[in-house]
């Protein structure tokens, strides 16, 4: 027998044995080529949306699952809510201040496949979270907020995304 045809025989006995013990492919479940759509924000930052909406493709795209524009089939993302605490506080001129500040971003992103059909792999509520420093000026402060948030929503994003097509996870957190 030749070299090639030991190899094939190999290849098919191996496969056999994968079927039979119940191991499936990590993309087994992957659901095809997707668009993506946010149907609905509860959150006054478009930019926040549209940077989950971005990480959303990244990691479609990363898998070869995007599909441009936002026919069906299609994720559609629910952004929630984005949260901010204070990280310590210090004592200032004017009064108290926050030391820095926690930025959270709360969405949830499901599949459907056409227009009256049942949602399918939904996600549930996904947070991601980032610090921003605050400084003394305003302005500076201002743009650190802008920054976190964006990267919080994008980093959400890309764990929704990885979610949707089955991934794996080491948490539920997408710190």
């Amino acid at each position: 027998m030749s070299v090639a045809g030991a190899r094939g025989r190999g290849a098919i006995a191996l496969a056999a044995l994968v079927a039979a013990c119940g191991y499936q492919p990590v993309y087994s479940g992957q659901p095809g080529r997707l668009h993506v759509k946010v149907v609905r924000s509860a959150v006054p930052d478009a930019v926040a949306c549209d940077e989950v909406a971005s990480g959303v493709r990244e990691e479609l795209a990363a898998a070869g699952a995007l599909a441009a524009g936002d026919e069906y089939p299609r994720v559609e993302i629910e952004v929630l809510r984005a949260d901010e605490t204070s990280e310590g506080v210090a004592a200032a001129a004017a009064g108290p201040v926050a030391r820095a500040t926690d930025v959270a971003v709360v969405a949830r992103a499901r599949v459907v496949r056409g227009p009256g059909q049942e949602p399918e792999g939904d996600t549930g509520d996904l947070r991601a979270e980032q610090t921003a420093a605050t400084d003394d000026g305003t302005r500076a402060a201002t743009l650190h907020y802008a920054d976190a948030l964006r990267a919080a929503a994008r980093r959400l994003g890309r764990a929704l995304g990885a979610r949707i097509l089955g991934l794996p996870a080491a948490s539920d957190d997408a710190r």
